[in-house]
């Protein structure tokens, strides 16, 4: 699992290119595409990601720094939209719900995933 706080972090992450380009496609569509406009919003009213990767289990995740299952779990029951990062190899589910002040957390994770979040986002596809 990783946690991004700063939205110019995104492209270090490692995923599959069409993972990552159609994640920071969805990222940026709200300000019109604009990069410095979604970084500065991101830093302005807390807003940040979760990556589950494909061998987190609900169990590791409950050992995480204790905001971050809160998060999860608040993302899975509470997702404004839920939308499907295609790739040929490993597609991605990206969620989000706002948490607070219009800040919000995403939630990026492999379909493939076994955790109780991947399963339930993905009836929402």
């Amino acid at each position: 699992m990783k946690v991004i706080k700063s939205f110019n972090l995104v492209s270090e992450l490692t995923l599959p290119e069409q993972v990552k380009a159609a994640l920071h496609s969805e990222l940026i569509s709200p300000f019109d595409g604009c990069l410095d406009a979604t970084a500065n919003f991101w830093s302005e009213y807390d807003t940040f990601l979760i990556q589950l990767e494909e061998s987190d289990v609900d169990d590791s995740l409950v050992d995480a720094d204790e905001e971050i299952p809160y998060f999860i779990q608040y993302v899975t029951e509470n997702p404004e939209f839920v939308v499907l990062l295609n790739d040929d190899t490993c597609p991605y589910l990206l969620a989000l719900s706002i948490t607070s002040t219009d800040g919000g957390c995403y939630l990026a994770v492999p379909l493939t995933s076994k955790t109780t979040a991947a399963i339930t986002l993905s009836k929402l596809i």
